[in-house]
């Protein structure tokens, strides 16, 4: 069935609001994880059994933020698979269920204080909440293409008030009713998110039930970011900015809980006004400041400013130095991630758009597992390690896109 239309034009927004609430409540359910987590596990002895060192905290804090997007980078290609071969609605109706469950099972190990339990919940937990691309493409399916600006936009903007709304609600339910409880509320909402879609939400999408599915080429096509030797830089220097970017929004809350002793309310207040800050940074700065200068030099500029200002956090002993340093290197780096992606897409044909950007976005997942994984181990030794680190790794992949002298968005494409 075809959702019914405004006007013959524009489709109405109503059969895709269940879309937008899955996506909000996908980036609302991470963005607590992020924030509540850290503090959680550097206060709560409960979840190791006793006293343990401050750097067996930092690495368990790595390991449990990397298993999501870890997940994620696992499940994208298997469940948007499914979606092209079964259906949109069918995959996603299935993949909700299990969502449900798994951050029922997030809530629980947070009551009993199971770390184990919490950790296979979360890379779980990613793997199904993969189907955040279904939505996205179940979006384009029924858009219409003079229209799909819009749609796409109230679909980003979804994402930017679940990033702000999970740390600030989230933070403040964890404060006064304990850190499961915001999971057991999330909990409750993909179950009216569940029913919604089966209600309301009318697949358009036909699926070719005849095609099989190649899932080995698909983990494979990965490789083509080391053979592919005309953007092969450009992969590589956005692995650098992702990495750099998603470590330093991870570690930050490590640092200023051992720092400045921040409690859950605190770190999810700071977090939120970081998420406040780069939804104004792509929405307002973004698009006059990028016109000024070609993407690369945007680029290398906002990136080396970005890490300069990572770095500088750990200089500063007072805690309202955070405004002047964590604020700015946000900006900067959120404005960096999206050149990045408009960059390599403005270097390569578009029969080759697919492809080169589907590889790009499972370099900035693996970077975000990564980032998470390496800053809990840099942590353990120093706590200001991987703030330094990752300000440095921005700074040098900035300067390494000065090198590439491969095709621009003004030449021919590649």
């Amino acid at each position: 069935m075809i959702p019914t239309r405004t006007s013959g034009l524009l489709p109405e927004l109503h059969p895709l609001m269940p879309l937008y609430l899955v996506i909000l409540i996908a980036f609302t359910g991470y963005s607590m994880m992020v924030t509540i987590f850290v503090p959680m596990l550097m206060y709560d002895h409960a979840f190791f059994g006793g006293e343990v060192s401050r750097a067996a905290k930092t690495t368990a804090i790595g390991l449990l933020l990397a298993l999501y997007p870890l997940g994620q980078l696992i499940g994208s290609p298997v469940i948007g698979g499914f979606s092209d071969r079964f259906g949109r609605k069918r995959v996603l109706t299935i993949s909700l269920f299990f969502t449900t469950a798994f951050y029922l099972l997030i809530a629980l190990s947070l009551e009993i204080h199971s770390l184990w339990l919490l950790m296979a919940a979360c890379l779980m937990c990613g793997l199904t909440e993969s189907n955040v691309a279904i939505a996205q493409s179940a979006v384009a399916d029924i858009s219409l293409p003079a229209d799909r600006g819009r749609l796409f936009a109230y679909l980003y903007s979804a994402e930017s008030i679940g990033y702000i709304a999970g740390p600030l609600f989230g933070g403040l339910l964890a404060v006064h009713f304990g850190y499961a409880f915001p999971f057991w509320l999330t909990t409750g909402l993909l179950v009216i998110a569940y029913v919604w879609v089966i209600a309301a939400y009318h697949d358009t999408f036909k699926p070719d039930t005849a095609r099989p599915i190649d899932y080995f080429k698909t983990f494979t096509n990965l490789t083509n970011v080391f053979t592919d030797a005309p953007i092969r830089r450009v992969y590589f220097v956005n692995f650098l900015l992702y990495l750099s970017a998603f470590g330093y929004w991870r570690v930050v809350q490590i640092y200023m809980v051992d720092k400045w002793h921040f409690d859950v309310g605190k770190v999810t207040f700071y977090y939120a006004y970081l998420a406040v800050l780069g939804t104004i940074a792509n929405l307002f700065i973004y698009q006059p400041l990028s016109k000024k200068f070609s993407l690369k030099t945007f680029i290398t500029l906002t990136a080396v400013a970005g890490g300069l200002f990572v770095a500088s956090i750990v200089v500063p002993r007072s805690e309202a130095s955070y405004w002047f340093t964590a604020g700015p290197a946000t900006i900067f780096l959120v404005m960096t991630m999206a050149a990045c992606g408009a960059y390599i897409s403005g270097l390569v044909s578009g029969e080759r758009q697919g492809r080169v950007l589907g590889n790009n976005l499972a370099l900035q997942v693996g970077a975000e597992s990564l980032s998470a994984l390496l800053g809990g181990f840099l942590a353990a030794y120093i706590i200001p390690l991987p703030l330094l680190t990752y300000g440095i790794i921005a700074i040098l992949g900035g300067l390494l896109l000065i090198t590439y002298k491969g095709a621009n968005t003004n030449s021919g494409k590649l």
